[in-house]
């Protein structure tokens, strides 16, 4: 069977490129140190689900034609930019505070009702970021669009979609666990204020440099 090699190459390639530091990666890890576990995951599971709507698209060949409507793929650009530097001012804005209250979609609020609201809104911070990330992309139009083989059989869709969502799962829920660890949450609490401003700015400066380019 020839297509198992093209799918393990698919597997290593989206792998390399989820493991990659971006919009993704800032945005799951400062949700997960400044939140519960929980909402760590559900922003995990939000990068997740636009991962694989990318996945869909791009089998179905709608991801190539949104790449030719420039007017298009310039506005989600500039919205998922203006997305990441609001973002990031808010961090800034909480480093600059001496009580640890990071302002994340994440954040611990008391009751129920606002824990599944600030969990909607960690999984949703997650797929904005997901979905509107330039990176995103431009891997699912160019490089998954190059290994993907022509007139592959049906059962070769749903192998990679099971591989890709399998992959993103693991890799984004494993690093959101990470980062919401008792012992990492006890060293961020001692340095949240510089972490915050790191993140915020490496937020800021991404979405400032995808709003300048052309």
């Amino acid at each position: 069977m020839h297509f198992l090699p093209i799918l393990a190459q698919i597997a290593v390639i989206y792998l390399m490129a989820a493991a990659s530091p971006g919009p993704n990666f800032f945005m799951i890890t400062q949700l997960s140190l400044a939140g519960r576990r929980s909402h760590g995951a559900a922003s995990a599971l939000g990068v997740c689900t636009a991962s694989m709507l990318w996945v869909t698209l791009a089998m179905l060949g709608l991801a190539a034609v949104l790449q030719r409507l420039e007017w298009l793929y310039t506005g989600l650009r500039i919205a998922g930019a203006l997305y990441l530097v609001y973002f990031g001012l808010k961090l800034l804005r909480a480093s600059a505070r001496r009580t640890p209250a990071p302002p994340t979609p994440a954040q611990v609020l008391p009751g129920a009702a606002h824990d599944a609201a600030a969990w909607f809104r960690a999984y949703r911070s997650g797929f904005v970021t997901c979905a509107t990330n330039p990176k995103s992309v431009a891997f699912w139009t160019s490089v998954f669009a190059t290994m993907f083989p022509a007139h592959p059989p049906l059962w070769f869709y749903g192998a990679v979609f099971a591989t890709v969502g399998s992959l993103s799962a693991s890799w984004y829920c494993g690093m959101a666990f990470m980062f919401a660890s008792e012992r990492t949450q006890r060293g961020y609490r001692k340095v949240r204020r510089p972490i915050d401003a790191f993140c915020g700015a490496a937020l800021v400066g991404l979405g400032a440099k995808l709003v300048a380019e052309r």
